[in-house]
């Protein structure tokens, strides 16, 4: 009874792994496909803003956006970066 036991224990460990698994990588690739998305229509306002001779405005809040998140805070437990 307790061989049973155990490996009923590790066949449902095996499946948890199995799932945390494949839930990491569609994560992943979530990820990898909204970061190509993102890149192209930057790459599309940055083409479209030379075609029609205008200061893109994303490079500068995206450098500004950086810019406050970069910042180092300070809280009661010490300095947080």
């Amino acid at each position: 009874m307790r061989t049973v036991v155990i490996q009923l224990a590790l066949l449902l460990l095996a499946v948890l792994e199995i799932v945390a698994g494949l839930l990491a990588g569609s994560v992943a690739l979530a990820s990898l496909i909204t970061e190509a998305v993102a890149r192209a229509a930057s790459a599309g306002t940055l083409s479209f803003a030379r075609w029609v001779g205008a200061d893109p405005v994303s490079l500068r809040l995206r450098d500004e956006l950086a810019a406050v998140l970069s910042t180092t805070i300070t809280s009661t437990g010490g300095t947080t970066r």
